[in-house]
């Protein structure tokens, strides 16, 4: 698998303010993650698919800052989009473990990209450098439950929301 290219959609990284460094905690760059609140939404587009690979277009939309009661020094809002690429022949009956495998892998990337954007701008800013934490996407390769319908669970008096990609 390659990341073809990737852009930027929206990047935005703001001092939370009255931010005090914790002297239990460093403060190059790795900020303990347990303080964070972090939350990603993720998606893919199957763009191409030739005999020798696919193409495909993923999206991470990240925020990030401090958890209620805690100190982050950065509020982090983050979206980005990517093109990879799956080399190989694709065999019969693989396409949803090309699929996500292609979700995992890519997403990841745009991580890394985000990771080292984050960087860049904190290491001028106020806080000082800000290394966002390592996250692992291998859950997005999980099997999603079966989703009840609105009708049947307003029936049983339960609440469901829309899974995540």
């Amino acid at each position: 698998m390659q990341l073809l290219e990737y852009v930027f959609d929206g990047v935005s990284v703001q001092p939370v303010e009255g931010y005090k460094i914790d002297p239990e905690v460093s403060p190059n760059l790795v900020f303990f993650p347990g303080k964070l609140s972090i939350s990603a939404e993720v998606g893919i587009d199957l763009l191409a698919e030739e005999p020798k690979y696919s193409d495909y277009g993923v999206s991470l939309a990240l925020k990030v800052g401090p958890k209620a009661d805690e100190q982050a020094p950065y509020e982090v809002h983050v979206t980005a989009k990517g093109l990879v690429r799956m080399h190989l022949v694709q065999a019969e009956g693989q396409a949803e473990e090309r699929r996500v495998r292609a979700m995992v892998n890519g997403v990841s990337l745009l991580y890394g990209a985000v990771r080292d954007q984050v960087m860049t701008i904190t290491s001028r800013s106020v806080h000082g450098p800000f290394l966002l934490p390592s996250v692992s996407f291998a859950d997005l390769a999980l099997p999603k439950p079966a989703l009840t319908t609105r009708k049947s669970a307003a029936k049983r008096g339960k609440k469901v929301s829309k899974a995540p990609i």
